[in-house]
């Protein structure tokens, strides 16, 4: 009896921006060993990085926050004006909670550090593509979370609100937030509709004065709700490479 034919794996389109052409060689070489069938295109600023999105169906963009001539800040910011549904992970060796809060409210869909290992990033893309939630190097979340005991920076940084204004119900969903539920575990768990939990999620966020899960959720433990950094499964919301699910 003749086998079945396996069915052929799609290939997956990654663009790597940075401006050190070693880097991305390597950088290259390491998702080639995590995707077999992936194409890879290379950018070493964001007008290469640009003309490449706008000529090839990317699905995936791995870009350095600083280059010489280019801001990867800027450069997500007009990836996802002109791309929202491509996911961008930023790769970086800067890890400055400052540049992190700019990237995740641009829309990063990570923010991954070069000292990753090839395992990190293979669970970053994949959880990108799903469109899971943000995957954050460890040390970048510590270095948030300690960055919030001195408040907001100067520049789109995030300062701890006052809970006293949310309601009971709202503190309830923004603990289960905590703990990484989605937004159908949490209205299983209060027996409310998915349509009921997003307005008080909209609540929630115009009070803490945030504009997404992953921030609310940082301003919640900041203040105490939900478990400690440490027991923290970040779950839909925060992925963190090497952890286990």
């Amino acid at each position: 009896m003749a086998s079945r034919p396996q069915p052929r794996r799609r290939t997956v389109k990654i663009l790597i921006v940075d401006d050190h052409a070693l880097v991305r060689r390597g950088m290259g070489h390491v998702v080639r060993e995590c995707f077999t069938d992936a194409e890879v295109a290379e950018a070493g600023n964001a007008a290469e990085a640009l003309s490449v999105m706008s000529s090839t169906d990317i699905e995936v963009a791995l870009v350095d926050v600083r280059m010489p001539d280019s801001d990867g800040l800027e450069l997500l910011h007009e990836m996802k004006q002109r791309w929202p549904d491509v996911p961008v992970i930023m790769l970086t060796s800067f890890d400055h909670a400052h540049y992190v809060r700019r990237a995740l409210a641009e829309g990063a869909a990570g923010y991954m550090l070069k000292d990753a290992t090839p395992d990190d990033l293979e669970q970053a893309i994949k959880v990108a593509m799903s469109g899971g939630g943000n995957v954050l190097s460890p040390r970048v979340i510590q270095n948030l979370f300690e960055s919030m005991d001195g408040g907001a920076s100067e520049n789109g940084g995030i300062a701890p609100r006052p809970t006293s204004s949310l309601t009971q119900r709202e503190t309830d969903i923004l603990a289960l937030l905590v703990e990484g539920k989605s937004n159908r575990d949490i209205s299983r768990a209060l027996f409310l509709s998915e349509k009921t939990v997003k307005a008080h999620l909209a609540a929630i966020f115009r009070k803490l004065g945030v504009t997404n899960r992953t921030q609310a959720a940082m301003v919640a433990v900041s203040m105490g709700i939900g478990p400690g950094l440490q027991a923290l499964d970040f779950g839909e919301r925060v992925s963190v490479p090497g952890s286990k699910r």
